[in-house]
């Protein structure tokens, strides 16, 4: 019995993936929460079925039963986050809850195939978020006053931690992407993208500010709003982290877009991208690097081209319900763990598994969207626009890096890939949202 249910284990896990993702948008349809609940009920129970089967085809396939108690201490963890949001905010959104559920489910199960110890670091790492992050819901919707009074802050705040990186940070790589202090090592810009969000979000729509004859913000506003954003998008080019630089400054072309609703803002943020890019290109050899893997990997496949390379090859072994845990060779990629998990999910998971991790990313960021339209307050509302695109864009570097859509950034996939500080980050963020997602509910 068990040896058959190792065996259809890779067409089990597809097809869970699969209903899983279908009522991430059949609730859509449904104006209430209440009127979803049966499709979340369902959600949980595959969930599960997802995140156990997966840890028992490994402890089967390695012979190593312990996994099974790491599973079911997972699944504890799952079943207390599910339960205390449901008591402590009724109203928060049960299917951001659930997605972050089973993306981490997903993240476990593979970074455990690929790193025992490092799945054990995540683990803790994600239970000290979660223990933190069930704070932030409360003081989003009952203590919002507060927020908008520290918008400079949050903007000095962020740029002292990038200057600190970058006189202070260690080098990974070709570039300053972690601080240490106190002997844990982190990467500042995750938590500084909250701040960037914050910052602008005050920036651009406090009533004090706002023009009353064009309803935009007034001028001197809009120029101190551009300037210490370009401020940090440049300390993170000066440290190499072209990666988040590109997300900052996405993040910040539609928060100004949407505060001023000019086309020209997306026009001008489209030729200063290009420009950058070229600027980048010229300057740092490792973005060279990059392009030149991008164009042709295959060109020097056991050089620049190995690490792209290899996860092209990983989606093609996969097929589309993939080789099965343990039966691939996802280790052959270099930092598969970070950059490339995608890509060892699509090949031991199948390319039907990870085009259902892509589709929960997207209900994510619908949910965020609806969010942010729904909001009738001008802050919240930018500040959940913001995420939502500090989100969505972060997928679609990690994905359109390994699929070979545009060259590598480096960046991680939220909540699925290895990294304390991205993880912590990412669930900050979506308790951020919960709260916005209250506010909405109660307006």
């Amino acid at each position: 019995m068990a040896d058959a249910l190792v065996g259809l284990s890779r067409y089990l896990l597809t097809i869970f993936a699969i209903f899983y993702t279908f009522h991430c948008f059949v609730v859509f349809v449904f104006r209430n929460e209440e009127e979803r609940t049966p499709f979340y009920v369902i959600q949980n129970i595959l969930m599960v079925f997802t995140h156990v089967l997966g840890f028992f085809v490994l402890a089967q396939r390695s012979g190593n039963n312990d996994l099974l108690f790491i599973c079911a201490f997972q699944e504890v963890m799952f079943f207390a986050a599910l339960i205390l949001y449901r008591i402590l905010y009724p109203g928060a959104s049960r299917l951001i809850t659930n997605n972050v559920c089973f993306l981490l489910s997903v993240s476990f199960i593979m970074l455990t195939r690929l790193s025992y110890a490092r799945s054990i670091r995540q683990f803790a790492v994600v239970v000290i978020s979660l223990v933190i992050s069930f704070v932030i819901p409360f003081i989003i919707s009952k203590l919002e006053f507060l927020l908008k009074r520290y918008t400079l802050y949050y903007g000095v705040a962020g740029i002292i931690i990038l200057l600190a990186m970058m006189t202070r940070g260690a080098v990974t790589n070709g570039s300053k992407i972690t601080l240490t202090i106190g002997g844990v090592t982190f990467l500042p810009s995750e938590f500084v993208k909250v701040l960037f969000v914050f910052f602008l979000a005050g920036m651009l729509s406090d009533e004090e500010y706002i023009d009353e004859e064009t309803g935009y913000p007034e001028r001197n506003r809009i120029i101190a709003a551009v300037l210490i954003s370009g401020l940090h998008i440049l300390l993170l080019a000066l440290c190499k982290d072209l990666g988040a630089a590109m997300i900052f400054f996405v993040v910040a072309v539609f928060m100004i877009y949407v505060s001023l609703k000019k086309l020209l803002v997306l026009a001008g943020g489209l030729l200063a991208f290009a420009g950058s890019a070229f600027i980048g290109y010229r300057l740092f050899s490792h973005v060279r690097v990059r392009v030149a893997a991008w164009k042709d990997p295959f060109l020097d496949i056991e050089g620049k081209g190995y690490q792209l390379s290899q996860s092209l090859f990983a989606l093609g072994t996969g097929s589309w319900a993939g080789m099965g845990l343990l039966m691939g060779s996802p280790d052959k990629i270099p930092v598969v763990e970070a950059d490339f998990i995608f890509s060892a999910v699509a090949e031991e998971m199948g390319c039907l598994f990870a085009i259902c991790l892509i589709l929960i990313c997207l209900s994510n960021f619908l949910m965020f969207m609806n969010i942010s339209m729904s909001i009738g307050d001008g802050y919240f509302k930018v500040i959940s626009l913001g995420l939502a695109v500090n989100y969505g864009f972060q997928v679609f570097l990690t994905i359109g890096g390994v699929t070979k859509l545009i060259p590598l950034t480096g960046v991680t996939l939220p909540l699925v890939s290895f990294g304390g500080t991205s993880v912590m980050s990412t669930l900050f963020m979506f308790a951020i949202i919960q709260g916005l997602y209250i506010i909405k509910k109660g307006s």
